[in-house]
This record gives structure tokens, sequence and C-alpha cells, in this order.
């Protein structure tokens, strides 16, 4: 098996403890690259190409899958198959490797012996529409939001992992001071004009006020809490909330718990759809990482299947 393994020299546990890859033996050909920034990225997915390289490897939390995952996507034509992934977790946020990664290295150990099982699906893929004047690449990721967990989140950085807290537990905790605070100082709405469309008609259109959106194409997110309850067959899976929305405790405990229900008449909404077109200057992060797209026109779809391999 032609595997490249790719470590994050700065995510968390790499960068004390040192890689736990270095300390295993990889198949016949393998290559180790430890990477110590994200410009590194696309000429080694242009040599994984090149090489043929059929299982990408990847050790390091949330943001560096994303880094490594919009590389290797960008560096691939749609006609040509992608490598199959696995994810070794071992940044400061592991929420992706929770529910498509590997445990340990024994999962890794595993693979090598062909005892697989793949899971297959999409990545939330973000195009600046205005491509003149900004002619970046589609960047992806598995978890979008904008506006009230984008603050939720900058509040756990700021108050909270300067406190000794991390990763989820960081983020559970701001959400709960969310939840019982006044959410306007803590999450303030901001305008958002939003079109989105299912199976080429548009399925709604909002342009006003919103506490923000959340989007992702995972089947859960962090503890559990799955907080999209749209019936659609679609792949991107879309909660926003209106910016006059109530009883917000009320609906996230509902959320947590499992209850899925229309809770239209708080003023959340739920749906699963093939795009949405979106221009906001909320703050926006995927994957836990912020992103400068203050004030552009974005179209956000899922990304082509991915496979993502496991231990069986």
């Amino acid at each position: 098996m032609s595997v490249l393994a790719i470590s994050n020299a700065k995510a968390r546990s790499v960068a004390k403890q040192g890689s736990a890859l270095s300390l295993m033996k990889l198949p016949k050909g393998g290559e180790h690259f430890v990477s110590q920034d994200r410009s590194d990225l696309r000429p080694l997915m242009k040599r994984a190409r090149e090489e043929r390289r059929e299982h990408i490897l990847i050790e390091g939390g949330d943001g560096t899958v994303r880094t490594v995952m919009t590389a290797l996507l960008n560096s691939y034509p749609d006609d040509e198959p992608l490598p199959a992934v696995s994810i070794l977790p071992s940044g400061t946020t592991n929420q992706i490797a929770r529910n498509i990664g590997l445990k340990d290295l024994s999962d890794l150990k595993e693979i090598q012996k062909g005892n697989i099982r793949s899971h297959i699906t999409s990545l939330v893929q973000i195009d600046r529409v205005n491509q003149e004047t900004d002619p970046s690449n589609p960047v992806y990721g598995f978890l979008f939001s904008t506006g009230a967990l984008p603050h939720v989140s900058r509040f756990a950085q700021d108050k909270l992992n300067g406190n000794g807290v991390g990763g989820g537990t960081a983020v559970v905790g701001a959400v709960l001071k969310a939840v019982t605070g006044d959410k306007t100082r803590l999450m303030p709405p901001a305008k958002h004009k939003m079109k989105a469309k299912l199976a080429g008609e548009t399925l709604f259109k909002h342009k006003g006020t919103a506490l923000g959106t959340i989007m992702t194409t995972l089947p859960s997110l962090m503890l559990g809490l799955d907080p999209f309850w749209g019936d659609e067959d679609a792949p991107l899976r879309m909660t926003w909330a209106d910016g006059d929305s109530r009883k917000l405790g009320l609906n996230v405990a509902g959320l947590w718990m499992g209850r899925k229900q229309d809770r239209a008449q708080d003023g959340y909404y739920s749906h699963n759809i093939d795009r949405l077109t979106l221009k906001t200057k909320a703050p926006a992060t995927l994957d836990g990482d912020f992103l400068e797209l203050s004030g552009k026109k974005l179209r956000i779809s899922a990304s082509r299947p991915v496979t993502f391999w496991r231990a069986r």
C-alpha cells in the first residue's frame, strides 16, 4: 500500500511529545513528511498525485485535517480518483477524528493488515463567487458556521483557553455561558443574505438579521450534539437562527437530548440542502479556525465524496 503520512509539527501532541508516526514503521514505499507550514502542502499533494499514492494519513487536529484536505481536493482533477484518507488525532481539537478518524496507532496497524472499514463522505466546500478580485481556490472542511458559534469560539479562546480549559470542553463551557446569559451581548445578531437550493429549486431565502448559521456533512458534532432536523435528501445539513429567535437555552437543551422537531415557531430552521449562497459580515469559522470572509459572496456546497479508512 503506497502511503503518505503527514504530521503537523505544530499540532498540540506533536509539538509537545513528538510525532507518534515516527515510532511506527510504514509499509514499504511509504513516506512520513513533517509539515512546518501549510505552504508545504500543495507541492506535497502534487507529488502524491504524481506518485499515485493510495493512502494519505494525517496526524494532527481539526485545523490540520482542514488544511490537508483543502490541498488534496485542490490538487486532484474531478475525473481522477482520490486516495483514501485516515486521521490520527493529535491536535487541540479532534472533533473530526471522533467521527471518522482512527482511535490510536493500533487502528493504523489493523489498516496495514488490510482490516479496513471505509466511510465515504463529502466535505463542506466554500467558493468565493467573485473570482476576479479573489482568485483563491475553494476551501474545504467539515463544520462551517457564521455568527453565534464563531462568537462562542472566540469567547472560549479568549476567556477559557487562557485558564487552561481547551478543545471541545472550552467550547461546551462557552455554549453554556451563551444559553444562560445575554445572547445579544455574547453573540449579537448580524445581517445575513442567504438563498438555499435543493435539486435546482430555491428552498428558502432570507435577507435580514440572523443569530447565525451552522453547516456540516458529519453525522454529529461534539459530544454527540446533532443540531439538525431537516429531512430533505441532500448532503449538506444546515441549521440557522433568526435574529429574533427565542428560547435559546430551551432549544439547545432539546437538541442536545436528541429531540428532532420543528422549531420554526421560535425562529430556528433546519434543512438538508445542495447549495447555499451567502453574504454576511458576521464572523465565520471552518473546523474551529476563523476565516476572513466578511462581506464576500460565498457559494457553499458539498464536495466530491472522499473515502476515509478506519480499522474494521
